[in-house]
């Protein structure tokens, strides 16, 4: 306004006083759009003024001399005062236009940055983390409850005020969060640092915040419920499994047990030392076959509830693989073996016991489901950073319904030519070995016959390489 008065005072002598006021409007019509209505009111009085005493005679006083002079100045002011409430009012209006849009744009946001998490720990900061954002708020602090009151969850972000600051100093902001009806917990807000109350549309967007929160609160217990139906329907599928694969497994070798000890203690049969000795060696065999189902359930267990025991390494591949087929010989005693396992391969940091495990159940697993005279094939070799190893037979291979569940659980053969009297455990427990290991496994059926199972294990060379043996780590 300064500047404009400044200006039509040098054009004075050239111009008069109607256009001097024609031109002050176009500098209120500005003040009212930038800086709102009241200033554009405030420049309309100035106006208003500064042409009453520069403008109009007599000049550099306030009065006005005539009818037709009041008229003018009238006129103008009320012109003045209609734009500036005009130009104002659209420029609050869009203003809160703009912050609507802003709240509704952040709301959104938020509801699509919290929708994919699921989690209480996750979904709570980046809600108070946003409030603080779009209220410009010093604080935010979200509390949730459970039925006696304690803390369950909670999240703040921001310097929250001390406990003992009340509402009423205008520091503190609490509103309550409330499911189906109830009070679960509160959303605190702190104030801002020019100590400027919220309007009342942002209490509503805060009021819709709380809402959220309870939702979110609803939407985990949904998932937590979830989760927990569905751990109760595996878990009693692998009850059921367990029940069906293992009840057969433990009573054959237990009636086989009985039946010889029966018959062993049958006074009335004079038994000759051979015969005792077959019955004796049954025993023994169906003893070791319990053993050993009871020790695949264990490790299996130990694998789902992520308690394996890790003692690694760093050993030769070559020389495990080596013992390993010394210790099977009897086993494989029928079959054509075939070791084709570099002696240069690099060494290997693993669990001794673990991967001795992997590779004597694939070895009696191919000795198990193959004809006798078919070859047996155990071949290694380094494949970037991992060395592979592969199983090969010269069997009837899978079946095509059961090859893409192999690795699972109870899973076994079916059909007149593979026989089906194992635990359907070997395969899932060397999955979970090998995958313990940072490694991977895979099956398939070979073209022209048999199957083929390899495995990866990570390569990484040690700094140091240290004597290490299979009487390190224990027995299997």
């Amino acid at each position: 306004m300064a500047l404009v008065t400044l200006l039509l005072l040098l054009l004075r002598p050239y111009i008069q006083h109607s256009t001097a006021a024609l031109l002050y409007l176009p500098v209120i019509l500005v003040n009212a759009v930038v800086s709102g209505l009241w200033v554009g009111i405030g420049a309309s009085l100035l106006a208003f003024a500064a042409l009453n005493y520069f403008f109009m005679p007599p000049y550099h006083a306030i009065g006005i001399t005539s009818a037709e002079d009041a008229v003018r100045l009238s006129t103008f002011l009320c012109v003045a005062v209609v734009v500036s409430g005009l130009a104002g009012r659209s420029r609050d209006h869009a203003s809160r236009a703009m912050r609507h849009a802003a709240h509704l744009d952040a709301l959104y946001r938020l509801s699509q940055a919290i929708s994919a998490e699921v989690e209480l720990e996750r979904t709570l900061p980046i809600i108070t983390d946003t409030t603080v954002r779009l209220l410009h708020v010093q604080a935010c602090q979200i509390a949730l409850r459970d039925e006696t009151g304690a803390v369950v969850a909670q999240a703040c972000s921001g310097t929250l005020p001390t406990e003992d600051t009340q509402d009423t100093q205008g520091w503190l902001i609490e509103l309550p969060i409330q499911s189906a009806g109830h009070p679960i917990g509160t959303l605190r807000v702190g104030h801002r640092e020019s100590a400027q109350p919220l309007t009342p549309s942002e209490r509503d967007l805060l009021q819709m915040i709380a809402t959220q929160v309870a939702l979110v609160l609803e939407r985990a217990r949904l998932v937590e419920a979830a989760r927990h139906a569905s751990a109760l329907a595996e878990a009693n599928h692998l009850k059921s499994a367990l029940l069906s694969s293992v009840s057969h497994d433990l009573r054959t070798p237990l009636a086989v047990m009985k039946g010889a000890v029966s018959n062993l203690l049958d006074e009335t049969v004079p038994w000759e030392p051979g015969m005792q000795r077959e019955l004796l060696t049954s025993i023994d065999e169906e003893i070791t076959h319990l053993n050993r189902l009871v020790g695949d359930l264990l490790v299996m267990s130990r694998i789902e509830a992520g308690a394996l025991e890790q003692s690694r390494s760093w050993h030769d591949l070559p020389d495990l693989a080596e013992q390993v087929l010394a210790r099977l010989a009897s086993q494989l005693a029928h079959h054509r073996v075939t070791l084709d396992v570099p002696p240069d391969l690099p060494p290997v940091r693993i669990t001794y016991t673990h991967i001795d495990g992997v590779l004597a159940n694939l070895l009696e697993n191919a000795a198990h489901y193959t004809p006798p005279g078919t070859a047996i094939t155990l071949r290694a070799h380094e494949c970037g950073n991992t060395l592979l190893v592969e199983v090969l037979d010269e069997g009837p291979g899978f079946p095509d319904v059961v090859l893409p569940r192999v690795f699972e659980k109870f899973v076994r053969g079916s059909g007149s030519e593979r026989h089906t009297d194992g635990s359907g455990l070997g395969l899932a427990i060397c999955k979970g070995l090998v995958e313990a290991h940072g490694g991977t496994i895979s099956a398939e059926n070979r073209v022209g016959g048999g199957v083929r199972i390899a495995f990866t294990l990570p390569c990484e060379g040690p700094t140091e390489m240290p004597t290490a043996g299979p009487g390190t780590e224990g027995a299997r």
